[in-house]
């Protein structure tokens, strides 16, 4: 029996088709013409016996008559050329006197290819009178001395001063902090803190500088190291300073320590040896002696 989805020969135990794999009816289908015409309809062809000693010749088609081309324009060649010549346009007469006429027009003269140069105008330059000039051997004087903000006579602090000062009064502050850390042992404190009180210890240790410091603006005197140094707090009038320069002193302060210390290390390349917070607040320590003078 065949398939009836691929027409392959299997065998009638068969139940799958070995080619499609599909499932093979128990009877088989009817075949339909018009589905399956090979199957269906196609027969063998019939071929042409024809007695021995006779060949069959191949029909021979007709000859069809070959189609007429185009004509030709010209049937036959022409005895003379069409091209006409142009001395028989005109007399030898008349070419003598287009030649002669020719020759009697003035010509244009023919044009030069020499270079042209072409100067520019320069314009003189005037030197300015308000210019500077930069005299960096030192021959011409500075017409200008730059300008201090310190309008009394009261010389600055030496920085050497103003560095020990700093050092007597961080020492109090360190002996203050000793203080707190004794305190913070007693009340049962690990001299090793944990990791979430250090931050609890450090800002308590950050108040022993901040008290100090207020402690001395508030009271509107100067400071025990200034003091036991011989230095004095004045303004650049030369007058003791008031409390509203104290604290804007004391808030530059803590800006000029912040900047990584760069707003105290400016005294040494400042005109006046001068501090950020002494330009803030219009202050600046002096010698006690040369301020009573």
């Amino acid at each position: 029996m065949t398939c009836q989805h691929c027409q392959t020969w299997i065998l009638d135990d068969d139940h799958r088709c070995r080619r499609c794999g599909r499932r093979v009816r128990a009877t088989p289908a009817r075949i339909s013409a018009q589905s399956y015409p090979i199957a269906a309809t196609a027969t063998a062809a019939a071929y042409d016996f024809s007695p021995e000693g006779q060949t069959s010749e191949p029909e021979q088609q007709p000859v069809q008559a070959a189609e007429p081309g185009q004509q030709t324009l010209f049937s036959a060649p022409l005895a003379e050329p069409r091209v006409i010549p142009f001395d028989s346009l005109t007399t030898p007469a008349e070419r003598e006197s287009i030649r002669a006429r020719a020759a009697e027009i003035a010509r244009p003269a023919p044009v030069k290819n020499g270079k042209v140069e072409l100067r520019h105008a320069r314009t003189k330059r005037v030197p300015s009178t308000d210019q500077r000039r930069l005299e960096f051997l030192g021959q011409d004087e500075v017409l200008s001395q730059p300008q201090s903000h310190i309008i009394c006579d009261a010389p600055v602090a030496p920085p050497t001063l103003r560095v020990q000062a700093a050092l007597l009064d961080g020492l109090l502050i360190a002996c203050g902090c000793l203080v707190a850390v004794a305190l913070y042992l007693y009340q049962g404190g690990a001299l090793l803190p944990r990791r979430h009180e250090l931050p609890f210890l450090l800002a308590a240790l950050a108040t022993v500088p901040a008290a100090y410091k207020l402690i001395w603006t508030v009271v509107g005197r100067d400071t025990i190291g200034m003091r036991a140094l011989g230095l004095r707090l004045v303004d650049f009038d030369g007058n003791p300073p008031s409390h509203d320069r104290r604290y804007q002193r004391a808030f530059g302060s803590v800006i000029s320590l912040l900047a990584a210390g760069i707003g105290l290390v400016w005294a040494l390349v400042d005109e006046d040896s001068l501090t950020w917070h002494d330009h803030m607040s219009n202050t600046f320590p002096t010698v006690a002696s040369e301020a009573d003078r």
